[in-house]
């Protein structure tokens, strides 16, 4: 019985020695590191519907038949020139159309390039949602060191259907 025990002890300080080791600042800080959140601090999605099947369906004339639609209408950056340390606004746009009117996972990625080096990502913000025109924003805070100049957000929308991509450009002074 102590045998058991005693091996329960060695495992869960074991765990408990890794989960510290990821607690490490300078860890968290070097690129690639779990490959998300190394520059900035995002916050939370807020995400809005703008337009329904039946709006959407009647304003572009989709035809079921034609299969799935998945857009991206429009990735920005608000404001699109911002000090260190400045909280932006990333929203996206988009839209999805189906044959059937049922909810898809969605997922949406943001990953943000200076000089064509990639400086960090969001976790893919997975949903369900059904057809239509929406809108997600997340707030991106820029950390105080970073670097004046010419910032690019890349956005990625998955589903089972498809991919969509688009790239803004930001400005730090």
């Amino acid at each position: 019985m102590q045998k058991y025990r005693f091996r329960h002890l060695v495992w869960l300080s074991l765990m408990l020695l890794a989960g510290l080791s990821l607690n490490v600042p300078e860890a968290r800080t070097q690129p690639g590191f779990l490959s998300d959140f190394t520059f900035g601090f995002w916050g939370n999605p807020r995400e809005e519907s703008r337009m329904g099947r039946e709006d959407i369906i009647a304003r572009e004339g989709y035809c079921p038949t034609g299969g799935c639609v998945l857009r991206l209408d429009k990735v920005e950056v608000k404001p699109n020139r911002a000090r260190r340390g400045a909280t932006l606004v990333l929203s996206t746009t988009y839209t999805i159309l189906t044959p059937e009117q049922v909810a898809l996972p969605v997922a949406i990625t943001r990953e943000i390039f200076y000089q064509e080096k990639s400086l960090g990502r969001t976790k893919s913000l997975e949903t369900r949602v059904y057809n239509g025109t929406r809108t997600q924003e997340i707030n991106f805070t820029l950390p105080a060191d970073a670097r004046p100049g010419i910032y690019q957000l890349i956005t990625k929308i998955s589903t089972g259907y498809g991919t969509a991509q688009d790239r803004t450009d930001f400005q730090v002074d």
